[in-house]
């Protein structure tokens, strides 16, 4: 019973370690109820569609909101609140965050849709110094033993 528990737990590390190296490439922490603004440089340098969304909890995906050009941002169903602002000055992104909270950590994606292929930037905003599965890989061995 104990080989398929850890069995088990490190396969889901292997799939933690995945996110974990894909978001290396920028990482935010920030403190619950700050404001935070996550940003990406745009490699179209032209205004073309741009869209954000998240990960969160590891498998569920919400659009945040689609820039359609400089003046014209449509947010998606749950973020039209005023919690979440996105600007461009054409050479860079801004997804602003008011108020974060712990349920906004995960997997920020930042897209964009240039010669017929989506690009995509990645940030892993953690709030609250929660940690990521990365630390809890590295115990998992130990509880088993």
């Amino acid at each position: 019973m104990k080989t398929i528990r850890l069995i088990t737990a490190l396969s889901l590390c292997a799939l933690s370690w995945i996110s974990v190296l894909v978001a290396q490439s920028h990482i935010v922490d920030v403190q619950s109820g700050e404001e935070v603004t996550l940003m990406c440089t745009n490699v179209t340098n032209y205004t073309s569609l741009v869209f954000w969304f998240r990960l969160v909890k590891t498998n569920q995906v919400s659009c945040i909101a689609v820039l359609f050009n400089i003046n014209y941002v449509s947010y998606c169903d749950g973020f039209q609140n005023g919690t979440f602002e996105t600007t461009t000055n054409i050479s860079t992104v801004f997804l602003k965050i008011k108020h974060v909270g712990v349920s906004d950590s995960g997997l920020y994606f930042c897209g964009f849709y240039a010669n017929a292929r989506p690009i995509f930037s990645v940030i892993r905003l953690n709030v609250n110094g929660k940690f990521t599965a990365t630390f809890l890989c590295l115990l998992v061995p130990w509880l088993f033993f």
